[in-house]
């Protein structure tokens, strides 16, 4: 950016005039912005996965411990598998 920027009658770069500095200070606080918001979604998502296998399993635990059929029933069904 230091090449932008105008030169002194000397060659050294002249100070950054208030709309530069105004538009860097935005620029990096966006960017800080984006930053945090892209974290708070990577937390969000990972929850919301860890909830969804949390699910998942007790879904598969409720179907593990349901009841199971005995007697005639059972004996029927087995011929037919």
């Amino acid at each position: 950016m230091a090449a932008l920027g105008t030169l002194l009658s000397n060659g050294r770069p002249a100070p950054p005039m208030k709309g530069q500095l105004r538009r860097k200070a935005q620029r990096e606080k966006f960017a800080r912005r984006v930053v945090l918001l892209s974290q708070e979604m990577d937390a969000g998502l990972q929850a919301w996965q860890l909830r969804q296998q949390e699910k998942l399993q007790e879904e598969e635990r409720k179907q593990k411990n349901a009841l199971k059929p005995k007697g005639a029933v059972l004996q029927t069904s087995l011929p037919s598998q």
